[in-house]
């Protein structure tokens, strides 16, 4: 694959002139296709059981049949490439997600390959103010060079954050602000450490922790502590 820098700042060049998303989705299909990938599928990763595809950056081209049935079975809360996606940030193949799956996790993706997508690759996108997304190129034989993955990269990013400029701010794209001190809280909460236990490290009262994460709490939209920690996480406010 003869590929170089011209191209790749050609490809997003185009990109800023188009004027809708359906044009940049084409360019940047165009720009996959000639490194081999035939399909594409770029959104937001949330949890689908709660959040419906119509609230957050949802495009894709993949067979109608194909996610059909992986809505009506919400596949994408065990999908490897998925769960991988929201871990890593860097680039990484289908099979090497599939490494790390268990059997429900390697069935969704043996059904994707039914559909002649038999490896990819994915790209996750994490950025501040965003919940985490991804960028994710199917193919029947996967032959790219780090190069190629190198190229495909910055176009991929440009193009997932160019469509959630344009297309956004969506529903569940909901800023948390958070104090200094309610993230530390919540993130201590997240080890599985007691209210005590918080307020010996941080060197403040019982009463003071536990009304910390009630006011955390309450911004999360949370029901309980449990809770505000997965919102957080989820949020990318603290770390996992």
């Amino acid at each position: 694959m003869a590929h170089n820098t011209q191209n790749v700042l050609a490809t997003i060049h185009a990109i800023e002139q188009c004027a809708d998303s359906g044009a940049i989705v084409q360019t940047f299909a165009d720009f996959a296709k000639m490194y081999g990938f035939e399909t594409l599928y770029i959104a937001q990763l949330v949890n689908p059981a709660n959040v419906p595809d119509d609230r957050v950056l949802h495009i894709t081209n993949w067979p109608s049949e194909l996610l059909r049935r992986r809505a009506a079975r919400h596949d994408a809360l065990n999908d490897p490439v998925v769960r991988c996606g929201l871990r890593s940030r860097r680039p990484f193949t289908w099979s090497a997600a599939k490494k790390y799956a268990g059997a429900v996790g390697k069935r969704t993706l043996d059904e994707v390959s039914d559909f002649a997508m038999h490896d990819g690759l994915m790209f996750p996108m994490h950025a501040i103010g965003s919940v985490p997304g991804g960028v994710s190129l199917g193919t029947q034989c996967l032959d790219v060079s780090q190069r190629d993955v190198a190229e495909l990269e910055i176009v991929a990013q440009h193009t997932y954050f160019k469509l959630e400029d344009i297309l956004g701010p969506f529903p569940y794209q909901v800023t948390i602000d958070l104090s200094k001190r309610e993230v530390e809280v919540i993130q201590i909460a997240a080890a599985g450490k007691t209210n005590w236990e918080i307020s010996r490290i941080l060197g403040v009262s019982e009463e003071t922790v536990k009304a910390t994460i009630s006011r955390a709490a309450k911004k999360l939209n949370a029901t309980n502590r449990a809770h505000a920690v997965a919102i957080a996480i989820a949020h990318s406010l603290i770390m996992a």
